[in-house]
């Protein structure tokens, strides 16, 4: 028996399969997701630089701090002073470059959770002759070095505000 051909059938070609798709469009979701991990990464390295800038007194002092020579004659003035310096890094020189004697030692004492009475010992002994003793130069870096990583950078309170008139404190 022969089989019967539709005419409707013979005239229908074979099923033809669209051609492979190399790269398709990202859906949207992707781009969003790409975008936010851009921006997160740009965020991030921005604050990190931010951070780094603003912790650079404090790294330069330090390392100026470790190469001084601990038998120096005026090693407690160089102290003194490279620890001014990087207090007006962070606040106004108003603020802080006329701070001398027991102010000076008082506004250190604030910057810091234990303040430590032998660092002021050390500082004054800048204003004595006879300056430090022979093994008093190394105590007064390491002091030195443990008041910069403690008290830098120097954060804006109340103590450290830069007004100076009692009567607007008291409102």
């Amino acid at each position: 028996m022969e089989a019967t051909t539709n005419p409707a059938l013979a005239s229908l070609k074979d099923i033809q399969t669209p051609e492979v798709i190399a790269s398709w469009p990202i859906a949207y979701g992707y781009w969003v997701t790409l975008g936010l991990i851009i921006m997160a990464i740009t965020v991030i390295f921005y604050l990190a630089k931010r951070r780094r800038l603003y912790a650079a007194p404090k790294r330069i002092v330090i390392a100026e701090l470790k190469e001084l020579d601990p038998n120096h004659r005026e090693l407690s003035s160089h102290v003194n002073t490279l620890i001014k310096r990087a207090a007006m890094s962070y606040l106004p020189r108003e603020q802080v470059a006329g701070l001398e004697g027991e102010t000076w030692h008082r506004w250190m004492n604030t910057q810091v959770k234990q303040p430590d009475p032998q660092l002021q010992v050390l500082l004054d002994k800048r204003y004595q002759r006879e300056g430090l003793a022979s093994g008093e130069g190394p105590v007064l870096k390491t002091l030195a070095h443990q008041w910069l990583k403690e008290a830098l950078p120097i954060k804006m309170n109340p103590v450290n505000s830069p007004q100076t008139n009692t009567e607007e404190h008291k409102c």
